[in-house]
């Protein structure tokens, strides 16, 4: 993932002062080489010495800054988190619900293979058992704005006769992000197993066409009703 600029917060709302804004770089500066570290190395193997020694910072300044590496960790957290969610909220979707499918597909299974390190910092804290994701929130993890896209979308279709009744928003997210988290989590080791190139351009959009097939069939109240036109050529990420 690429750096990611957080905006000073000033409580009275002026323009921050100098020392905020270097104050602010270098939380920045801390934040991207822990990002590194852990990613490369997870929690337990990361070293506070590590990051200060990438950041090019005296250790007791990345300590200054984040209490200790747990503390540290869960800010690489859920900076990785809203960075993802808030890509997803600059998404500019159709009216139309199954085109607005269509393109979260695409955007979702875009953003894994562009961003693995999202991947490992979320499979990292799986086997934590989530115990850091449940200290930092759902509010902060912008996780309202994700279930309300996935929520104003089946509404729509349901209004409109399209989509079956009682459609779980938070179950439609699942049914996209798993089939796209599974494409690209398990790259290696099914790609070894099946001789398959999953990098390869061709199979990714093979991949994209087969997730949009199964979603709306879950979706429809008629799967039968899809043309097939409508399935053979994936939508721009764009």
């Amino acid at each position: 993932m690429g750096n990611v600029m957080e905006s000073p917060v000033n409580s009275i709302g002026r323009a921050p002062k100098p020392h905020e804004v270097r104050s602010e770089a270098t939380r920045q500066r801390i934040l991207q080489a822990a990002h590194n570290q852990f990613v490369q190395n997870g929690l337990e193997g990361t070293r506070m010495e590590a990051i200060a020694k990438e950041a090019g910072l005296n250790k007791s300044l990345v300590y200054r800054h984040f209490s200790d590496r747990e503390n540290l960790y869960r800010r690489v957290l859920q900076r990785a988190y809203q960075h993802m969610r808030t890509a997803e909220a600059e998404l500019s979707l159709p009216s139309d619900p199954l085109e607005a499918l269509d393109k979260l597909i695409s955007f979702t299974l875009n953003y894994y293979i562009e961003n693995p390190d999202f991947l490992v910092l979320v499979g990292i804290e799986n086997l934590k058992r989530g115990e850091h994701l449940k200290l930092i929130g759902s509010e902060q993890l912008l996780v309202p704005a994700l279930v309300s896209t996935y929520k104003k979308i089946a509404e729509t279709g349901i209004s409109e006769k399209l989509f079956r009744e009682n459609l779980n928003p938070v179950e439609l997210y699942t049914v996209v992000a798993s089939q796209c988290w599974f494409t690209v989590a398990t790259q290696y080791t099914f790609g070894i197993t099946f001789d398959i190139d999953l990098h390869d351009k061709d199979f990714i959009k093979r991949r994209e066409m087969l997730i949009r097939d199964n979603v709306r069939r879950w979706v429809l109240r008629q799967p039968s009703d899809i043309p097939s036109n409508e399935l053979t050529a994936p939508t721009s990420s764009n």
